[in-house]
């Protein structure tokens, strides 16, 4: 029993020791890095003096290289002369630099007679410095930190096992923690004045002093004082809410001070775990009141902390923390979470007015700059009470706080410079909420309570349209007159161009979440009034600015107009106008930017076409999934074809200001809208209307190969007219996609394999999918420069391919009818398959002669060989009587034909020197029928 006794002890005392070890570890380790120093620095003098050359050295010791001009100086009398200098053991060996070592030299290797030491390849003190490091890291640093978090989870886990075992009562527990927390405070300052005392400050390290254990101990006191107040408040309800705020404000205000003498450690470590402290103590019955409240005095200490001590990602941690937990508490289903989460917003908005604005009351001093702290802020406090606005279905409360917090942010950038892009937040989020009412249900309809159910849940009060018209008439003028006044107050920088864009940005979002909301995107002649007195008001202020001599402003309101221009022509008319009008505002602020250039214009006409394009992408039908069963003149012509020539209009009015990205933008969305128009309009022509059919056909792809194989044709045209890259890169993008068409043509939309229709005998579904793509192939070739060689032969091939291919099935048109099958094919058709190619390679060849072209000469080569072995394998077994004989016979006429052609070709286009010669003078020489082969 003793012995169980004995080692029982042991097993207690191992962590103390080991606790006792690592202390005294860390006390002695101060000074031996001193001693380590000290050693340090005097080996460095040492050899410092052992290589210092001598202070005057004789020219007979040590001969120097110096200008003639230089007279030599004399010796001082009281140097004696130097001993003679040692004669070299072979004079044959090259001259060393003694005052470098030698090269992969041991550093116990001995050094020279007479030569001083040589310094080694590899210091001891780099292995010393690394594994100092390390100890830095972690016995000094990690340590430290997790031993400090450690502690203070230990005592809310302490508390909390105390909670769940029942073992104490509420006040008990509540009181030892507090003790503990005093306790740990305590001892925190205990040890930071006997350091100060005894003048320990930390231990430099390469990345600042580390953090010592006072701090760490005082931000776990800090730590459970927080989490034992809560528990008191919260839990047993030991202390009512006015006695909590006071208490934990004095916590926080403890914190604060305890902050400024301990560094960031006590301030990182405090904030983090008094903020998670009501995830670790937890109740069956939450109150999001005194959540809120406890996160609020977290964030007051905090950022009162960063603003004495200057640290910004302390400003950073609370103001996020606030936001995570004002979002929480809205998502979480707990009671009066809404309100307190709104006030936690307005919490949050006093906290950046009192303690983070630049220049007002105690925040830091203002710059010329805009101030990322307190804009953060800001808009975290907008966020939070949006977000409790939209809870609910908009409720009149909540709706109230986000107001007041709107009205109060627009106070704070009016009256604080660096602030003022918060209010581009105020122009996001006011229109959002618009998107997210919810309007009480009306009597006697499906939405409103009946039955027995009725009134047995409570219903979530809902405002009326009223509310709904004078939330968003009052918040656009709100943003319209501030934005104005900003943008004439502020000048020229760039804090009048937030205020003006938050001035237009914001009215017409506000009209567009209203126009959604109400007239549910359909025609509304009163939004569309409402979007040209907007427009109105915004072209009245761009004068009103450039009067003034506000350009940035200016500019800003009068692409506001533009946009409103087009919000009215797209509420006025129906189904996919709101594309066409966004297009044409964009070629309208072009027209603008030609006019008054004012800056940024030319970028916002670009912004408004990429608009465009996301619209597009939302709703390629442009009307709603029903263009119209009319061919060509349906709602895609206008959709595709008026932004096309919008666009392409912007790109020449912009290119007199230069070439710039914005007028690049625009010519590839004239480009890209060209295409998409062709690619839309087939496929509902193919379709009868229905561009989501599913499957293609050969019209459909031999239509789209055919026009994009012509606008390829044009761009490359284009290209070499102008030298501009962008139609180099558009014209091949275009005519891959014709000869990806073009295959799909031959391989999944091949007539024998569909058994669909091609049409009449000439004017058919042929001609369009493979005669037409194949010229324009060879047109396409044609216009590439000299240096595209590689191009040009790709395009020839895929035309003679395609030619093959419609000379093949159009033969078997003219013996089959308008339905191909592979399976009735006769022997005579089978005899035209070859005579017909036959005939195209004599056809490809004339052309190769006549054009001088090589490459048409190896097509005709190339089909006579396939001819050929048709022939040879195919006719041979499956013709039979004169149709066999005539297969050989008009083979072979033709194979004789073309033979004497290459022969009388080469004869022309050999050299005449070729034939003479050396040896052609010799017993070998050939004749000339030989020479000419």
């Amino acid at each position: 029993m003793d012995e169980w006794v004995l080692l029982g002890l042991v097993v207690l005392a191992f962590p103390v020791m080991t606790l006792v070890a690592f202390v005294l570890s860390l006390t002695h380790r101060g000074r031996i890095r001193l001693l380590e120093e000290k050693v340090v620095a005097l080996e460095a003098q040492v050899a410092a003096r052992a290589f210092a050359p001598p202070a005057a050295a004789p020219l007979a010791a040590a001969p120097v290289a110096r200008p003639p001009e230089a007279p030599a100086e004399p010796a001082p009398e009281h140097i004696l002369p130097p001993e003679p200098a040692p004669e070299p053991a072979d004079a044959s060996m090259p001259l060393q630099d003694v005052t470098q070592p030698p090269p992969f030299a041991r550093p116990d290797a001995p050094s020279a007679p007479g030569a001083p030491p040589a310094p080694p390849a590899w210091a001891p003190g780099d292995l010393k410095e690394r594994l100092a490091g390390f100890e830095e890291k972690v016995g000094a640093r990690w340590a430290v930190w997790v031993g400090g978090l450690a502690l203070a989870l230990g005592g809310v886990f302490l508390v909390r096992f105390a909670v769940e075992q029942d073992l104490i009562g509420p006040a008990a527990r509540v009181g030892f923690g507090l003790l503990l927390a005093a306790l740990l405070l305590a001892a925190g300052e205990w040890l930071r004045r006997k350091d100060r005392k005894a003048g320990f400050e930390g231990v430099p390290t390469a990345q600042g002093y580390i953090p010592d254990v006072p701090s760490v101990l005082t931000a776990a006191g800090t730590m459970t004082a927080f989490g034992s107040l809560y528990a008191a408040y919260e839990l047993y309800h030991l202390i009512p809410p006015q006695v909590a705020f006071l208490l934990l404000a004095a916590t926080g205000i403890a914190t604060l001070l305890a902050a400024l003498l301990h560094g960031p450690a006590l301030a990182a470590l405090g904030f983090v775990g008094a903020a998670v402290t009501p995830f670790l103590i937890t109740t069956s019955d939450p109150n999001a009141w005194g959540v809120a409240l406890l996160v609020a005095a977290v964030a007051g200490s905090a950022l009162g902390v960063a603003r004495v001590r200057r640290w910004a990602w302390l400003a950073y941690l609370a103001i996020a923390g606030v936001v995570a937990w004002g979002l929480t508490l809205v998502v979480f289903d707990v009671p009066q979470a809404v309100s307190a989460s709104g006030a936690l917003g307005l919490v949050l908005l006093a906290f950046t007015v009192l303690l983070l604005a630049p220049g007002l009351l105690w925040g830091p001093q203002a710059g010329p700059r805009p101030d990322p702290v307190s804009s953060l802020g800001a808009t975290g406090a907008l966020a939070v009470t949006a977000a409790a606005a939209v809870s609910g279905h908009v409720a009149a409360a909540p709706l109230a706080l986000f107001v007041l917090c709107a009205i109060g942010v627009l106070a704070l950038a009016w009256r604080v410079r660096p602030a003022t892009f918060a209010t581009l937040a105020i122009a996001l989020l006011a229109p959002a909420i618009l998107t997210q009412w919810v309007f009480p249900a009306e009597p006697g309809t499906a939405l409103a309570p009946a039955g027995p159910m009725a009134g047995a849940l409570p219903e979530p009060a809902r405002l009326s349209v009223g509310h709904f018209v004078t939330y968003g008439f009052g918040m656009g003028a709100l943003l319209l007159g501030f934005g104005l006044g900003g943008a004439r107050r502020r000048g020229r920088g760039v804090f009048a161009l937030g205020w003006a864009v938050a001035g237009t940005l914001g009215p017409v979002l506000m009209l567009i979440a209203a126009y959604a909301r109400l007239a549910e995107l359909e025609r509304s002649l009163p939004f569309a009034a409402l979007a040209l007195a907007l427009a109105f008001v915004f072209t009245l202020a761009s004068e009103m600015l450039t009067k003034a001599g506000r350009r940035n402003g200016a500019t800003v309101f009068a692409a506001g107009g533009v946009v409103s221009l087009a919000l009215a022509l797209t509420f006025a008319l129906e189904k996919g106008w709101l594309t066409v009008s966004l297009a044409l505002a964009a070629l309208g602020v072009a027209w603008v930017s030609t006019q008054r250039p004012l800056p940024g214009m030319r970028q916002f006409s670009a912004a408004l076409a990429m608009v465009v394009l996301a619209r597009i992408v939302w709703l390629p039908t442009i009307a709603g999934g029903d263009p119209g069963a009319t061919p060509i003149f349906n709602w895609l012509l206008w959709g595709y074809g008026v932004p096309a020539l919008a666009f392409a209009g912007a790109a020449f009015l912009l290119a007199k200001g230069g070439d710039d990205w914005s007028r690049r933008v625009h010519e590839c969305l004239a480009l890209l809208f060209a295409v998409l128009l062709v690619a839309f309009e087939v496929r509902h022509l193919a379709h009868g209307g229905d561009v989501y059919a599913p499957g293609t056909r050969l019209f459909e792809t031999g239509l789209l190969a055919a026009i994009y194989g012509a606008y390829a044709v044009g761009l490359s045209r284009l290209a070499t007219v102008t030298g501009r890259w962008l139609y180099r890169l558009f014209s091949d993008l275009v005519a891959a996609f014709a000869a990806l068409c073009a295959v799909a043509g031959l391989l999944g939309n091949n007539p024998f394999a569909t058994g669909q229709g091609v049409g009449g005998p000439v004017f058919n579904d042929l001609l369009l999918a493979y005669a037409l793509p194949a010229a324009l192939a060879l047109g396409f070739a044609a216009m590439q420069p000299p240096g595209r060689a590689q191009a040009r032969l790709a395009a020839r091939a895929l035309a003679v391919v395609l030619a093959l291919a419609y000379v093949t099935f159009q033969v078997s048109r003219l013996f089959q009818g308008p339905v191909l099958d592979a399976d009735a094919i006769t022997s005579g058709e089978w005899y035209a398959y070859s005579a017909a190619w036959l005939a195209f390679g004599i056809l490809l060849l004339a052309v190769g002669l006549w054009r001088g072209s090589r490459t048409l000469r190896l097509a005709s080569a190339a089909v006579m060989v396939a001819t050929v072995v048709k022939v040879f394998v195919s006719d041979m077994a499956d013709l039979e009587g004169v149709l066999r004989a005539l297969s050989f016979i008009g083979l072979g006429l033709v194979l004789v034909a073309m033979g004497w052609l290459y022969q009388r070709l080469l004869a022309r286009e050999k050299p005449p020197a070729a034939a003479s010669g050396p040896a052609a003078s010799g017993p070998a020489a050939s004749g000339p029928g030989e020479a000419a082969s």
